[in-house]
């Protein structure tokens, strides 16, 4: 998917997008990840429901902007906690050329390295909500969803939130960094 064409398309016919590829229903979520009944009461809200202002980013990034959901992703949330205290990493993820003020079409993308290069990874900015709660990861400040956003970027990536459900550190360092991920007996 091209970020620029969908959102350009997205602007010039007043839609907000809707990301075919990672619908806002229970294949984005997996059939597994929690009880049947619950999946069926899952709600998919996007930002501008929730917040009258809201941010991709407010004041800068920081690793205590993350709060976990009722997603088992601490793992991923743990790099990307990391991610926060290099900005030349954070950078290559998180692209700056989106927001919710200038050009705002209900697309955002984010950058993961995959196979040896970095893969741009679309989606729309529905959000799953259990109950009235965030079924992910969400920000401590109300108003600001880059944490948000980057996780159902992740949960795309992966096939779906469920396959964030337990995890290494390591795999989401290097699909953060496109560094390389070396281990070391210590025996």
């Amino acid at each position: 998917q091209d970020f620029k064409d969908l959102q350009a398309s997205c602007l010039s016919q007043g839609l907000l997008f809707e990301d075919a590829t990672f619908p806002a229903d229970i294949s984005s979520i997996g059939p597994t990840l929690l009880p049947e009944e619950k999946l069926r009461q899952i709600q998919w809200k996007r930002p501008t429901e929730l917040q009258r202002n809201p941010y991709l980013i407010m004041d800068g990034v920081s690793r205590f902007d993350i709060m976990q959901g009722e997603i088992g992703d601490c793992w991923m949330l743990a790099a990307l906690g990391s991610l926060t205290l290099r900005k030349q990493f954070l950078e290559n993820v998180l692209p700056k050329d989106q927001g919710f003020q200038d050009g705002y079409a209900g697309i955002f993308h984010f950058r993961f390295w995959q196979c040896g290069e970095w893969v741009d990874v679309v989606i729309d900015d529905r959000l799953p909500f259990l109950n009235g709660r965030y079924l992910s990861v969400h920000p401590r400040a109300s108003n600001e969803f880059w944490p948000s956003l980057l996780e159902k970027a992740y949960a795309k990536l992966q096939g779906s939130y469920q396959n964030l459900n337990g995890g290494y550190l390591s795999d989401a360092l290097v699909d953060f960094t496109g560094g390389v991920q070396v281990q070391f007996s210590l025996k």
